[in-house]
């Protein structure tokens, strides 16, 4: 999931301030969304490392039920503060953050086609099927079935060049 993390980091400029290190498993914080006005306090800066490890760590994006409020309530905070630590960070909203991981989740599972299409919104975390559908399609440009499809092309690529290496003709 650090991808998500990289590809904010890579949209920004080389002058971007970077954060400290954090010692979990995301050990910089991510440069901030762009916004001046918001600079991170010790406090914020707690709060994103504790976001970071229900998300990360603890996979709580896989909970359909997950809301702003039950959020706030796990990480002992309220809802405004939680809000503005996620859009100074993440430069989105609790929503978009987590429908990004959730994508991200529904992708592995894709490529190790360890889900059939009826159960994979669930698992990954989404209420509804149209939900998931439309967070797929904005984040990868492609239908989930194109995109198992893809990456299964590649790895039968993959596993005929294996076995013609041991043939040797």
């Amino acid at each position: 999931m650090k991808v998500l993390q990289s590809q904010k980091a890579s949209k920004k400029s080389s002058s971007s301030s970077k954060g400290t290190q954090t010692g979990k498993k995301s050990a910089e914080l991510p440069p901030l969304s762009g916004r001046t006005d918001l600079q991170p306090t010790g406090r914020m800066k707690e709060i994103y490392e504790n976001v970071v490890y229900c998300i990360e760590d603890k996979g709580i994006y896989l909970d359909t039920h997950l809301s702003l409020g039950k959020f706030s309530r796990l990480l002992y905070t309220n809802t405004t503060y939680l809000s503005k630590v996620i859009n100074t960070f993440w430069g989105c909203n609790l929503k978009t953050l987590l429908n990004r991981y959730r994508v991200e989740y529904a992708k592995k599972l894709l490529v190790e086609d360890k889900c059939d299409f009826h159960t994979l919104p669930t698992r990954s975390g989404f209420a509804s099927k149209s939900t998931f559908y439309t967070a797929f399609m904005k984040y990868e440009g492609v239908k989930p079935a194109d995109y198992r499809y893809s990456h299964m092309k590649d790895e039968i690529r993959r596993r005929i060049d294996a076995e013609l290496a041991k043939l040797s003709f």
